[in-house]
């Protein structure tokens, strides 16, 4: 298993604080590699666009 980046970490960390504050439910998922992270990071911008039109759907 290769450490992650110390950046890398504080930004993963920065952006759970962020799900927290704004009362998001998220799962922490551990990157195999730096793809699968990739992969990972763009279905959560997916998911977040979803919640967001469905925001707008419920409050115009």
């Amino acid at each position: 298993m290769n450490r992650a980046n110390p950046a890398d970490l504080r930004r993963a960390a920065d952006v759970a604080h962020t799900y927290v504050k704004a009362g998001i439910l998220f799962v922490p998922m551990p990157a195999l590699d730096q793809a699968d992270h990739d992969a990972l990071v763009a279905q959560s911008a997916k998911r977040l666009e979803k919640m967001a039109q469905l925001a707008e759907q419920v409050l115009p």
